[in-house]
């Protein structure tokens, strides 16, 4: 039997330190830098994302989960599938207390739908959407406008760290940990300074191999892309 695809954060910095002959004395700063980098990875590479259900408020206002570090998409099912929210960044994002009470004003614009262009004939747009959202980062809410259920479907990315319990990760990205760690190590230890630039290099090389393998399409893959495309009339 093939080793796990998934190992614990910590077997990654133990066998690290085997590996470049290094003692246990480090052990902890060693996991604080893998998991820096495998949040980076999850950030910035990797395809692995959360799928939940969220709901939305009265005030039509989604609430951030709290592990929510970066957003993907918003989505309805139609059909079978999944169907994109559109990002407009002027819907109104404002709400109005009474007392303690929070709600919307009309008068102030707020929980107004969005007046769309023409859908037919001549004038019409083309990528009108019924369904629109605007991000506010820093109040962590998400504001939607034509909603037609209590709820919908976020997703988002996160650091791919468990606050609580063991922290797997793919044993692919052992190379990109090792070559992090080598990198990062040039900080602390001034008989690597010189090295640095280089080691750099290859923690950029070891990122890259991972990314051209997450991305990389199959024989079938891109026959179903090419035969999705053709067709037998004339494009324009």
């Amino acid at each position: 039997m093939a080793t796990n695809a998934l190992i614990p954060i910590e077997q990654v910095v133990s066998r690290y330190l085997f590996k470049y002959k290094k003692t246990t004395e480090d052990a902890f700063i060693y996991t604080e830098h893998t998991c820096n980098c495998f949040r980076d990875f999850c950030l910035y590479d990797s395809d692995q994302v959360v799928t939940a259900k969220v709901t939305i408020t009265a005030n039509k206002i989604i609430e951030m989960p709290a592990d929510m570090m970066g957003f993907v998409d918003l989505v309805v099912p139609i059909d079978g599938e999944w169907w994109s929210y559109t990002e407009k960044k002027k819907i109104v994002n404002t709400t109005t207390f009474t007392g303690l009470i929070e709600g919307l004003d009309e008068d102030l614009g707020e929980g107004v739908g969005v007046t769309e262009g023409r859908t037919t004939g001549y004038a019409a747009a083309g990528g009108i959407n019924d369904y629109n959202f605007t991000i506010d980062w820093k109040a962590r809410r998400i504001f939607v406008d034509s909603a037609t259920t209590d709820s919908t479907v976020l997703i988002y990315v996160t650091s791919g760290i468990e606050s609580s319990g063991i922290t797997l990760v793919p044993d692919f990205l052992t190379p990109v940990f090792d070559a992090y760690l080598n990198w990062k190590t040039s900080y602390w230890d001034g008989t690597r300074i010189r090295e640095r630039q280089m080691l750099e290099k290859d923690y950029t090389n070891a990122r890259l191999s991972t990314r051209n393998l997450i991305n990389s399409m199959s024989y079938n893959q891109w026959r179903d892309l090419i035969l999705s495309s053709a067709i037998q009339a004339p494009r324009r």
